[in-house]
């Protein structure tokens, strides 16, 4: 019971952020049990989008600066990675403001249906309580989410070096609010993703149309998961440099061993974060493709007429399940497979790219 009243108030309160950043025009109506668009909201999250382009050119200036010399050893590799992480940025910003301009309504159209589709069931069977999978991944996702909050890391890398000023701050609530957008949107898919594998749960009579809601949903955020993944790739790999580089140090800091530790720390926890990002996409994917791809269960038969009936019925819903599997809708942007398992090997990669760039510091220095 508690976990269903703390998931409620959480969800809420996300849902509640998520339209104070402006990411959507669209509201929830507990009454219809549906999104609703409003015309107020659309205008606000327009507004934010404009705001969000056009202020990061200032951001862009100011972070290529960010560390004065001194900060690290290998200052000009740094400053390298500093700048390929923004330029990185802008292009996960420019995806994801293009998908909001044009995919919302779609995303909309397809959360719509899925809650029509279990409200037609609900009255007829009653659904109780989510599966404890679900309350899962929701707490492990949101947890994952909250770290986005925490930008004392990037003020705790300048504290040794130069005095910390307003423009500091403005720069990191800027990465605050830019990281928060970028992950309520992956958010916002690992949730959909979540209520289809409950809609299979208890509705398997329509699995067919179930199955064709998570293909179009994994179309629709085929380039938002891309461009997030291949920026929290570069972003990883920063980071474990970063790491690296405290490690390396060899005299004291400035400010003491305390400082020290909490950047070590930050470091890791950033690191891990990511990485545990990558595999809860993964375990929602693979749940999913799980459950799609349950045998039907055959009727229990005395007839042989009816046996062999059931049987064919058996064989073509696996020979369905084989052509849907190979398609070319089934792949993302040709790469790799919508179940996307491939997702917590492509953060966790970054490790071994991290120890790489180490190297590639000892070559441009």
């Amino acid at each position: 019971m508690w976990a269903r009243w703390l998931y409620t108030l959480l969800l809420r309160i996300w849902m509640i952020q998520s339209l104070v950043l402006g990411i959507t025009g669209h509201y929830y109506s507990p009454s219809r049990r549906r999104l609703v668009p409003s015309r107020v909201l659309h205008w606000y999250s327009w507004l934010m989008m404009v705001a969000t382009l056009a202020l990061y050119w200032g951001y862009w200036y100011y972070a290529q600066d960010y560390f004065v010399q001194g900060t690290f050893r290998r200052h000009g590799f740094v400053r390298s990675l500093s700048y390929g992480t923004v330029v990185l940025q802008l292009l996960a910003l420019v995806v994801q403001t293009a998908l909001r301009m044009f995919r919302e309504q779609e995303v909309c159209a397809v959360f719509n249906e899925l809650m029509a589709m279990r409200s037609k069931v609900s009255r007829v069977h009653p659904q109780g309580e989510p599966s404890r999978f679900y309350y899962v991944v929701f707490f492990g996702k949101l947890f994952n989410y909250l770290q986005n909050f925490n930008f004392s890391l990037s003020i705790l890398l300048i504290v040794d070096m130069r005095s910390v000023n307003v423009w500091d701050y403005l720069s990191n609530f800027y990465f605050v609010y830019m990281s928060l957008v970028r992950d309520t949107l992956l958010m916002s898919y690992i949730l959909l993703l979540l209520e289809l594998g409950e809609a299979l749960r208890v509705n398997a009579a329509a699995a067919g149309a179930l199955l064709r809601l998570v293909r179009r949903l994994h179309r629709l955020y085929a380039w938002q998961v891309l461009a997030t993944m291949f920026f929290q790739l570069y972003f990883n790999m920063a980071t474990f440099y970063v790491g690296y580089s405290f490690l390396a140090t060899s005299s004291a800091p400035v400010s003491g061993f305390r400082v020290w530790n909490a950047k070590f720390l930050l470091t890791v926890l950033t690191f891990v974060t990511k990485l545990f990002d990558g595999l809860l996409l993964q375990i929602v994917g693979e749940r999913l493709l799980a459950q799609g791809n349950k045998p039907c269960a055959g009727p229990r038969v005395e007839d042989a007429t009816y046996m062999q009936a059931a049987q064919r019925q058996m064989e073509m819903a696996s020979l369905k399940r084989a052509i849907r599997a190979g398609s070319p809708e089934n792949r993302v942007l040709g790469m790799f497979c919508i179940d996307m398992r491939c997702a917590f090997a492509v953060i966790s990669c970054s490790l071994s790219y991290g120890i790489i760039i180490m190297q590639l510091g000892y070559i441009h220095s």
